[in-house]
């Protein structure tokens, strides 16, 4: 609630494995705090979030195995486009060889590749977009939550 508005009241979604949804609707109606709500970045006031059969409600968003898009990429400016992607990846601890090979694989999917060793600022827009969604990619998560991610 905010100053006694509902952002988000009542929903309920059930989204099957490989398949996708999109939320539709006017400015200001919810649909990014939904996203932040299921990601843990907000804290829901009633109800439960499950992903797959996993009740991960009281989850920090470091546990609930999601990545989000945001809107405006939230990408690391100091770090390269290497970085930037590698950078959940190492967190986790995750062999080098395992990083490396994913941040490539995803890189040449996304048609950035020659971009690596680029910081975010000499990209454009749409480079900066793809970087955050191979950010996502290379995670292999659960659950992928993507706020505009064609703006």
């Amino acid at each position: 609630m905010f100053n006694s508005f509902a952002a988000v009241d009542n929903l309920s979604i059930e989204i099957d494995d490989g398949e996708f949804l999109v939320l539709v609707g006017p400015s200001g109606c919810g649909k990014s705090t939904a996203l932040r709500c299921l990601a843990g970045l907000e804290e829901i006031s009633s109800g439960r979030v499950y992903i797959g059969d996993r009740d991960v409600t009281y989850l920090d968003p470091k546990d609930r195995d999601i990545a989000m898009v945001f809107q405006h990429y939230a990408l690391y400016p100091h770090m390269s486009v290497r970085d930037n992607m590698a950078f959940g990846l190492k967190l986790r601890k995750m062999p080098k060889e395992v990083v490396t090979a994913r941040v490539n694989d995803a890189a040449r999917i996304l048609g950035i590749d020659q971009l690596l060793d680029r910081k975010p600022r000499a990209l454009s827009g749409g480079q900066r977009q793809r970087v955050a969604l191979g950010r996502a990619i290379v995670r292999e998560p659960q659950c992928f939550l993507m706020d505009e991610p064609l703006s």
